[in-house]
């Protein structure tokens, strides 16, 4: 199973690699990347098992494996297994300092 990690590249800039690899580390064919805002909106969605997209990140977590991508730049998603996703919504959360989404009933 493969780690992944999130790497702040500039101020309020954000990129998902692959933890255990010291070189590229993309986890696509393009960097999956975006602001602060838009790596927690990808954990929301991870969380509540959800989809959301932005110009350079993308995430389909309605299912096993769990889709990530670049939907400017990547030919091809990233697959994942759901225990990697759940663990990246927790470092992101983690990294930018904001509290877990809690699913109450109505959420799901």
């Amino acid at each position: 199973m493969t780690k992944l990690t999130l790497r702040q590249s500039e101020i309020d800039w954000y990129v998902i690699k692959r933890a255990n690899d010291p070189q590229d580390g993309r986890i696509t064919d393009a960097d999956v990347e975006g602001s602060g805002a838009e790596m927690l909106a990808i954990a929301r969605a991870i969380e509540k098992r959800g989809r959301d997209d932005f110009k350079r990140c993308a995430v389909n977590a309605h299912m096993e494996p769990v889709l990530l991508w670049s939907p400017r730049n990547s030919q091809e998603h990233a697959e994942i297994a759901l225990e990697v996703a759940d663990q990246l919504a927790r470092e992101i959360r983690a990294k930018l300092k904001v509290v877990p989404v809690v699913l109450g009933e109505d959420d799901k």
